[in-house]
């Protein structure tokens, strides 16, 4: 689900901003069952009620890919303007094979994520992890 070269800073962002998800639901880095908790809450959508399936024509590039990504971020803010809450899964790729079996995907087809939706739970952890300011990760070229 990524890269087998992620680096820094990808790799230091992805691990500080998962562990401070996980701890906020009360997964301790050093918990031995932490794999198989983290693997639970997210095979459980977090709790939603709803999986949506977001799939690709398997000849589509990386520009459709790019849409695809621009479209769901547009489902997930209409979610929102309707008093729903969302989370998109790439973990679901990971279990392709059975998603498609359940949904009745073919192979014409390829999973590009899952996104669980759902209200928002009263007195859950409000999880708000760091981001790297936009000078780190944005250039301006030309001005």
């Amino acid at each position: 689900m990524y890269p087998a070269e992620l680096t820094s800073p990808y790799l230091d962002r992805f691990s500080a901003a998962a562990a401070q998800r996980y701890k906020a639901l009360g997964i301790e880095r050093d918990d031995p069952d932490r794999p198989m908790k983290i693997a639970a809450l997210n095979s459980e959508g977090f709790g939603a009620p709803v999986v949506l399936f977001c799939y690709l024509d398997r000849t589509m590039g990386p520009g459709q890919w790019g849409d695809a990504g621009m479209y769901l971020q547009t489902v997930m803010l209409l979610l929102r303007a309707e008093g729903l809450h969302s989370c998109p899964q790439v973990m679901w790729t990971m279990y392709r094979k059975t998603v498609s079996q359940t949904v009745g995907a073919d192979d014409r087809f390829v999973l590009f994520c899952g996104v669980s939706v759902g209200f928002e739970k009263e007195g859950a952890p409000q999880i708000r992890t760091g981001r790297a300011d936009m000078t780190e990760t944005v250039s301006f070229i030309g001005v």
